[in-house]
């Protein structure tokens, strides 16, 4: 296991580590236009890495997300699609769900199980 990353700011925290071709980043807090660039980077950066075949985002923790941060989701997607690897989402909470439900974009993204 490597840790890639930890950004902590009061709102918004982002773990990351590396597993192989596996790449998880644990987000809790809320995801909004003040935390959502730096999110962009970070997540950018895992997924251009070289090993990295399947990023995870475990959402567990996040309470709220804004559409700033519904907009990095969609560029990191289409960024992952065209070099051919994976993301997917995790323990999608009601807030955040209900917000990609309903805008029709929870369908674009795979769901990985839950960790418990």
């Amino acid at each position: 296991m490597a840790v890639i990353e930890s950004l902590d700011n009061n709102a918004f925290h982002i773990d990351s580590e590396s597993h192989g071709e596996e790449s998880f980043a644990k987000l809790a807090g809320s995801i909004t236009i003040d935390s959502s660039p730096e999110l962009r980077r970070v997540l950018f950066r895992i997924l251009k890495a070289s090993d990295c075949r399947r990023l995870t985002l475990d959402f567990s923790t996040v309470v709220y997300i804004d559409t700033s941060g519904l907009a990095v989701l969609i560029e990191v997607l289409r960024s992952a699609r065209q070099l051919g690897k994976r993301l997917q989402l995790s323990g999608l909470r009601e807030r955040p769900r209900y917000l990609l439900e309903s805008t029709g974009l929870l369908r674009l993204f795979d769901e990985a199980p839950t960790k418990q």
